[in-house]
């Protein structure tokens, strides 16, 4: 199961999810179903752990389709995943990894703001 740690600053904050290779490969097909589905969104429980160094978990991940280009977002004690599809599915490839992936292994992705700090993924 994944997890997501979350700590708040006035750039906007940083996220890190995280999870074992195939978790993260879930989240990548969860997307890709999601796109060629009727259905607009969908919701990826996290477990809460010790969220040192960060601030506190969020325990939901939501992915919805919108019109706009990709978007991240903390609400509440979940993080809000939404663009349009075609977006979507270049958002999906951050999740593909291999079982091979070492451990630790992460990605960082920062582009606006609504993104800043979202680190992507980190195999534990």
């Amino acid at each position: 199961m994944i997890h997501i740690r979350f700590s708040n600053d006035h750039y906007g904050g940083e996220i890190d999810l995280s999870g074992t290779p195939g978790d993260l490969r879930n989240i990548r097909q969860s997307i890709l179903q999601l796109i060629e589905a009727q259905d607009v969104q969908v919701y990826i429980p996290a477990n809460e752990v010790d969220p040192a160094p960060y601030d506190s978990c969020l325990n939901l991940l939501l992915i919805r389709k919108s019109d706009c280009s990709v978007k991240v977002m903390v609400s509440g004690s979940s993080l809000k995943i939404e663009g349009i599809p075609e977006k979507l599915k270049v958002f999906a490839d951050w999740f593909n990894f291999g079982n091979s992936t070492e451990s630790g292994y992460q990605t960082t992705l920062t582009t606006t703001k609504e993104m800043s700090g979202l680190i992507l993924p980190q195999f534990h």
